[in-house]
């Protein structure tokens, strides 16, 4: 394997999805005896009008589950924690929702252990590509295999840490890619904002965050057993 630069792209062809993030809008396919356009015009069945959050509304699930619905979708997770009303109404309504984004050519992601739920492109070849992906950089990997590290290791599973905690971290692969002080800073400021921006990382104040639950989760454990062996081999011989 050509050892990566801390400079440049991740030489892993490993790449993060932002669970929940739609690369473009797609469609329902008709229930089964419909025809197209036969919804124009046409009231909504009796068995759905109880539903209706607005006049002309179409929709048939309860609000709560509606909510639910548009949560993952919107992504990039849906947590327990900071929405406990949201995720029960997921809970309640999960068969349903699974069905909705099916639809969408979307599969739901449930961890009961994290309390986390979020979406992913389903495994089928010809399906079209709905969930956005973001390539992570070197630098992007490293780190996120230490914060899982940390997460894994955490008795009630909560982590916080500081910029320069991880600066700390990370130092060994500045030595070795020959990177300057100012320029490794500047890398480590671009991933520190792009895992906030992504969900992983929860803003707590200052230069310290909490670590998302769902990172337990998004990734395969193949693919985090590879890069955690290489990582390792390039760090220790720094």
């Amino acid at each position: 394997m050509t050892e990566p630069d801390v400079t440049g792209p991740a030489r892993a062809d490993l790449r993060a999805a932002r669970p929940g993030t739609p690369a473009g809008r797609t469609t329902s396919a008709p229930s089964p005896g419909s025809t197209a356009g036969s919804a124009v015009g046409r009231e909504p069945d009796d068995a759905g009008r109880g539903n209706r959050l607005w006049p002309d509304d179409r929709g048939t699930l309860p609000a709560p589950a509606r909510l639910a619905l548009a949560r993952l979708v919107r992504g990039p997770y849906l947590a327990a924690e900071t929405d406990p009303d949201t995720w029960r109404a997921l809970l309640t309504n999960e068969d349903v929702v699974r069905e909705r984004l099916a639809d969408q050519y979307l599969d739901l992601v449930v961890d009961a252990d994290s309390q986390v739920a979020f979406v992913r492109d389903v495994p089928t070849a010809d399906a079209p590509r709905v969930v956005r992906e973001v390539a992570l950089t070197f630098l992007d990997t490293a780190l996120l295999l230490h914060l899982r590290g940390l997460l894994l290791d955490a008795p009630d599973s909560r982590v916080a840490v500081s910029r320069d905690e991880v600066a700390d971290h990370l130092g060994a692969y500045r030595r070795r890619g020959g990177a300057s002080p100012m320029d490794f800073s500047r890398q480590l400021d671009a991933t520190w904002a792009r895992l906030v921006e992504s969900g992983i990382l929860e803003p707590l104040g200052g230069d310290r965050a909490a670590v998302s639950p769902v990172l337990r989760t998004v990734f395969g454990a193949d693919q985090v057993a590879a890069l955690s062996t290489e990582y390792a081999r390039l760090a220790k011989e720094s």
